[in-house]
């Protein structure tokens, strides 16, 4: 449903905090005739504000959403909010020094050098795997990214190699799918590449070498859906944190496909989905060890009491520096639930609604952490809204300001970078 919602520009709700720093925000735009990157400025007073905006040398597509590009303000998967369902459209390498975006309009991945006062600048532009790149991932010298084909049973995963003279494609490291994938990173040792598909929520880890990617995943796992009358997981954003008996993967599940693979029609449950509703969303934890096999930990960790009622599409996750919290956005439920994350990789949920707008009109999408864990940020899809959270010490949220001027409908991903 394509939404009309006031703008709240620099709106304070909450106590600033007293020792906040400079940082800015990006987030990619997806403007049909010329894609860019929107940088938000924080000030160490708290205020937010649009700043700049920074041409990609791509296209996006604007409110169509791929593979099909046809709007339908009816339907969830169509009304133009998520074009992209995925996370990391936009990364940024270790020191901030450099950011690769993707432009879904004409198919392509771009380079952009970052200045030290936060600018950016595009390098190169390089044609991606398949028609719609959607997920980059950034680590050292080497750049993964994850497209989709004309159809959701098409996609592929891709390496290129950052030279100085811009991004360059390894030949022979295109790896098909057979699916839709959604969204792409870089295990924290840089050894694997994992990958998740959108409707088969099947979740693939690769072996990463400077020639390109393994033939074959090194593991495979099929998202949890027991009981029988539990909607499939839909696994989107995740992130990866370092526990005691390896790395741990934390993937969001939206809970919206039948175990027919079909959409429950039932009218006027969900506000932004008015026609359908949804079961509650949930996350799965799982063990990534050296040799790249992918083990599940936690289960079908639901956000709510019970698996009908909860906080509904959470697709995107943040994971604090510590690794101990993590957050979901819950779109179409416009909240926020905090998970606490235990060093042997289990996860249990603390607060459904960390943060809600009780209207659930907001369509929550990409979010990321502050470097310093202080603020939250959250990307408003269907308001061309940035949201800034007070992070408390016991990981509590508030609602500190907000700041628009992206594009309505459309825009994507979500970086956080320190100024200076």
């Amino acid at each position: 449903m394509t939404l009309r919602l006031p703008t709240l520009m620099l709106l304070t709700l909450a106590p600033l905090s007293t020792c906040l720093a400079a940082e800015t925000i990006y987030v990619v735009t997806n403007k049909t005739e010329g894609n860019s990157v929107a940088a938000f400025h924080a000030d160490d007073d708290g205020t937010l504000s649009l700043a700049s905006e920074y041409p990609t040398g791509g296209l996006g597509t604007g409110d169509l959403e791929i593979p099909a590009l046809e709007k339908n303000p009816d339907h969830p998967l169509a009304n133009g909010d998520d074009p992209l369902i995925s996370a990391n459209a936009i990364a940024a390498s270790a020191d901030g020094g450099w950011m690769v975006a993707v432009n879904p309009g004409d198919g392509t991945l771009s380079l952009m050098n970052r200045a030290p006062d936060g600018s950016l600048q595009a390098v190169n532009s390089v044609t991606a795997s398949d028609r719609f790149p959607i997920s980059v991932a950034i680590h050292g010298h080497l750049v993964a990214t994850a497209s989709v084909g004309d159809s959701n049973q098409a996609g592929s995963i891709a390496l290129y190699r950052h030279t100085p003279e811009g991004l360059i494609a390894i030949q022979g490291s295109r790896r098909d799918l057979g699916a839709r994938p959604s969204t792409i990173a870089f295990s924290r040792s840089g050894a694997f590449v994992i990958v998740n598909e959108l409707v088969t929520g099947k979740i693939h880890s690769f072996a990463v070498s400077d020639d390109g990617l393994s033939a074959d995943p090194i593991a495979s796992v099929d998202s949890p859906r027991a009981p029988a009358e539990r909607f499939h997981a839909i696994p989107v954003g995740f992130a990866i944190g370092q526990g005691d008996q390896g790395e741990t993967l934390l993937m969001s599940e939206a809970r919206f496909l039948t175990p027919e693979f079909g959409l429950r029609e039932e009218a006027d449950k969900v506000p932004q989905s008015p026609l359908y509703s949804w079961q509650t969303s949930s996350v799965s934890s799982y063990v990534l060890d050296d040799q790249g096999g992918l083990t599940l930990k936690t289960a079908d960790a639901l956000t709510g009491a019970a698996m009908e009622g909860g906080e509904i599409a959470n697709c995107w996750v943040a994971l604090n520096a510590d690794g101990d919290t993590l957050y979901t956005a819950n779109a179409l439920s416009s909240s926020i639930s905090r998970y606490s994350v235990k060093p042997d990789g289990s996860i249990a949920l603390e607060d459904a609604t960390a943060y809600k707008d009780d209207g659930e009109l907001l369509f929550f999408s990409d979010m990321a952490l502050s470097p310093d864990g202080d603020t939250l940020y959250q990307l408003v899809g269907n308001t061309g809204q940035v949201m800034a959270f007070d992070v408390a010490e016991d990981g509590g949220l508030s609602l500190r300001t907000s700041a628009g001027g992206l594009p309505e409908l459309g825009s994507y991903g979500l970086v956080v970078l320190e100024d200076g």
